[in-house]
């Protein structure tokens, strides 16, 4: 958690994915604080999107942040994915979802909810997923 499920039309290369994938991962931990385990990227293809829609992510976060920084992060987002991806944002869709920390378990642990994750002393000790 998060998890980010990118959908396309079209096929995006392994090196394209992966970089879109850092992207996601480093904007979400750099406005959030997450650590960067907790980000999961999922591409599907050849999924049938709204006309003029060529990319569609839908993220789900986790609940307990602030509305001005979803916003901020649903917008950094889709102005570094338009870039990378040279797709232009009226023809991006990007959703996100909160879902409460205490509904997702990663590696066996309940994640902590978000700020508390320096108290969670699974994740300091490295056993996380």
């Amino acid at each position: 958690m998060p998890l980010y499920m990118v959908s396309t039309q079209a096929s995006i290369p392994v090196p394209k994915r992966q970089e879109l994938a850092s992207l996601i991962m480093n904007v979400h931990c750099g406005i959030t604080g997450a650590p960067e385990t907790f980000v999961n990227v999922l591409f599907m293809e050849n999924v049938p999107l709204a006309g003029g829609i060529t990319l569609n992510i839908i993220g789900n976060v986790r609940k307990g942040r602030t509305g001005e920084m979803n916003n901020t992060l649903r917008q950094e987002q889709i102005s570094q994915i338009s870039e990378l991806m040279r797709v232009p944002e009226h023809q991006m869709e990007l959703s996100l979802f909160e879902v409460p920390a205490s509904w997702i378990m990663e590696g066996g642990e309940v994640l902590p909810e978000p700020g508390e994750e320096d108290q969670c002393q699974w994740l300091q000790a490295g056993h996380n997923a």
